[in-house]
């Protein structure tokens, strides 16, 4: 990526506004009810399970899933030993009207994913999210499981980072979340398309100590354009 004196002025003036409005929480930014919050909160399973959820529909559903599958099969059945000799069930739960999720085979087959490996490598899902602080390590062991991407394992980074005070360590090599909302806003701001490589640059940038920090803060100024 050539910089030039006009887009090293853009990303001196991004990085002034990132500054003064950091972002502070990622779950503040997610709408779902106050006992779904609760639960993600205070379950590690169930915040991994609404991060697979949160694919191919609104965000809200997805984040909803967890308390709203526990509420149908009992919240002592929300883990991964139950899930497992369950799957059939928690198929059809999801599917039952009012679906939970526009996918509910998909994302059984992901939630089964999720439970084996915490069954077959972990004692529980508290130890999956705290296997490794550094970020290299946690992004590598959480993209094991099915349903997890790159950007989503980002995203599990930024909640444990801004939400749970995880005190991660090689922060400032984190991984840009590149979507539609991030490469519409760039492309606006630098009046030219952005690719992900270069959107790596900026991140790094703008945001040297989490470059991927500066992506929800992007991605609320993309929303509120829209």
């Amino acid at each position: 990526m050539i910089i030039d004196d006009a887009m090293k002025d853009r990303l001196n003036k991004l990085k002034q506004e990132f500054e003064l409005d950091r972002p502070h929480s990622m779950l503040d930014h997610i709408h779902m009810s106050p006992k779904s919050r609760s639960l993600v909160e205070k379950d590690s399973f169930a915040l991994l399970v609404a991060v697979i959820a949160d694919q191919s529909v609104k965000s809200e559903l997805a984040w909803n899933l967890p308390y709203e599958l526990s509420t149908r099969i009992g919240i002592n059945y929300l883990n991964p030993e139950w899930i497992i000799q369950n799957i059939e069930t928690v198929q059809e739960t999801i599917k039952k009207k009012p679906a939970l999720h526009r996918f509910p085979k998909k994302i059984a087959d992901y939630i089964f994913s999720l439970s084996s490996i915490i069954h077959e490598k972990y004692q529980s899902a508290d130890q999956l999210l705290n296997c490794s602080l550094d970020y290299h390590t946690f992004v590598s062991a959480i993209k094991e499981v099915s349903g997890i991407s790159d950007k989503k394992a980002n995203f599990l980074f930024l909640i444990l980072v801004l939400d749970f005070n995880h005190p991660f360590i090689n922060k400032e090599q984190s991984g840009v979340l590149f979507d539609s909302h991030l490469d519409n806003w760039l492309s606006r701001y630098f009046n030219r398309k952005i690719s992900k490589s270069e959107a790596n640059r900026i991140c790094k940038e703008v945001s040297p100590d989490n470059p991927a920090l500066l992506c929800p803060y992007l991605w609320n100024l993309d929303r509120k354009f829209n």
